[in-house]
């Protein structure tokens, strides 16, 4: 992993991915989804010592879900600009520290 917040082998298991869907495509999502959840945040990577909660590894996997579905981002329009998905935000919005926007 390289920063990523989940791996090819979780996305492909809660997305409930074929064996013969590409990898790479996979890992694009996920890394697309990884920048924009940690960015959302405003925080700095998470290590071994301060590991991602399971509510951003969820919000990472819808993410990358969507990016999966739309690749030509025609949803994306429907999003408010500058804004992720509600659900997705919806899932990390405690964890945001208000005074950082």
């Amino acid at each position: 992993m390289t920063g990523d917040l989940v791996t090819i082998d979780e996305a492909r298991a809660a997305l409930r991915l074929d064996d013969d869907f590409p990898d790479l495509t996979i890992q694009l999502a996920i890394t697309g989804a990884s920048d924009a959840v940690m960015a959302y945040l405003k925080r700095d990577p998470y290590t071994s010592e301060d590991p991602c909660p399971p509510n951003v590894k969820q919000a990472t996997l819808l993410l990358t879900g969507i990016f999966l579905r739309d690749p030509d981002g025609v949803e994306a329009q429907t999003w408010e600009q500058g804004y992720l998905p509600w659900a997705v935000c919806n899932l990390m919005h405690q964890r945001r520290d208000p005074a950082m926007e």
